[in-house]
């Protein structure tokens, strides 16, 4: 009766965590992988979304800021993807998480159209409960 009890309250405990693990937005890896799914499919101002600017900048500032990185990405981001063969996708290698929960490094590997790959690592930044890649350096 005791390992009934104790397999049920495992089974239940199993659901409630499947079901409390949510948006693309737990975790570094899952919201890397959200930016790239943008990067893939052209959508280059939802992928800048995804960068944190630098605290202590105004509203202008970061406008800016991600109007050139949509035109940076537009001119020659599209042209490098066009040169491989196209992005085809990632594979995530590794995430570290910090101890205080808000900064991350993925690891992960780019695959391009022409067969080619490369290693590379990302850095992640958790603001206002969001991870966001962290591109300065």
């Amino acid at each position: 009766m005791k390992r009934v009890l104790y397999l049920s309250m495992m089974v239940a405990a199993l659901f409630m965590m499947a079901s409390c693990s949510s948006s693309s937005s737990d975790s570094p890896s899952k919201a890397l992988n959200g930016y790239v799914d943008e990067l893939k499919a052209g959508n280059y101002e939802k992928f800048v979304e995804g960068i944190a600017f630098k605290d202590g900048l105004s509203d202008e500032e970061i406008q800016s800021g991600k109007a050139m990185w949509v035109g940076l990405l537009q001119d020659k981001g599209a042209k490098e993807f066009e040169k491989r063969g196209g992005l085809k996708g990632i594979e995530i290698i590794s995430e570290e998480i910090s101890e205080d929960g808000n900064s991350a490094v993925v690891t992960f590997k780019q695959m391009f159209g022409d067969g080619t790959e490369t290693e590379d690592t990302q850095n992640m930044v958790k603001k206002d409960g969001k991870w966001l890649m962290d591109v300065n350096k």
